[in-house]
């Protein structure tokens, strides 16, 4: 099976992202009332958070490919520099799942899979494709 992130990734991270960089931003421009200067990097600090957001984040999710296959796992990502990580299943070790409250809200889990030298983070997915995924490596770990 095959899948790509869906929309509702791309949604949250830009959301944590803007977030992030508003926070930021505030902090720097609440040095404003001491000298105007503190202004101009807010608003760089500020550019440059919208465009990584709008920008670089909806490219980066629409390059995650997740694959799952009878042997392994095998995740593509990448907007300039293309990787791919392959999960054989007889090397993993254990396979977590994690909500934040804010991914929780939008029905998603996040996937972890630890080998003995590494590890594998696919971002939020649906709750119904994070359960598919733990369901098959429960499976295979049987065999």
């Amino acid at each position: 099976m095959t899948f790509h992130l869906p929309k509702k990734t791309r949604i949250l991270w830009q959301l944590r992202i803007v977030l992030a960089f508003a926070c930021v931003c505030a902090a720097v421009a609440f040095f404003s009332r001491y000298t105007l200067w503190f202004l101009l990097p807010a608003a760089i600090i500020a550019t440059m958070g919208l465009i990584f957001a709008f920008i670089y984040v909806p490219f980066y999710f629409n390059s995650y490919k997740i694959t799952v296959d009878d042997n392994s796992i095998s995740i593509t990502k990448g907007v300039i520099i293309k990787t791919t990580n392959i999960m054989p299943y007889p090397r993993l070790v254990f396979a977590q799942s994690f909500t934040t409250p804010l991914s929780a809200m939008m029905k998603m889990k996040c996937v972890m899979l630890k080998a003995a030298r590494g590890w594998i983070l696919i971002p939020e997915i649906e709750n119904v494709n994070a359960e598919y995924l733990l369901d098959n490596l429960r499976i295979k770990s049987n065999d």
